[in-house]
């Protein structure tokens, strides 16, 4: 609650999605992700974090990975379905999140 929270004082005022990608990518690299966003020719994006400093906590507790996804679908939700398409803990050299826009 508390993470969830202080992310969403971070992309307060931010008022599109990529402006939200932009602040979020600035607050989990902030926090060692070594966190990027790129848009994809779909019309959605790619939320990707290069490193995780939590990953030896992360590997006894996958539930933290769990809470991460919900996390950013919670921060984002309004505009946008997430998705994990990469996962450190499965073999992927990074974490990456499809990002998808929903249509009005």
């Amino acid at each position: 609650d508390q993470q969830t929270a202080h992310y969403r004082n971070c992309l307060a005022g931010a008022a599109d999605l990529e402006t939200q990608l932009e602040a979020l990518k600035q607050t989990r690299s902030a926090e060692g992700y070594m966190a990027d966003w790129q848009a994809t020719e779909d019309g959605g994006f790619l939320f990707v974090e290069n490193h995780c400093p939590i990953c030896t906590a992360a590997r006894h507790c996958q539930g933290l990975c769990a809470l991460e996804l919900d996390v950013f679908q919670t921060v984002l939700g309004e505009q946008a379905d997430i998705e994990r398409v990469d996962h450190i803990l499965q073999g992927a050299r990074r974490c990456a999140y499809r990002v998808t826009p929903r249509r009005e």
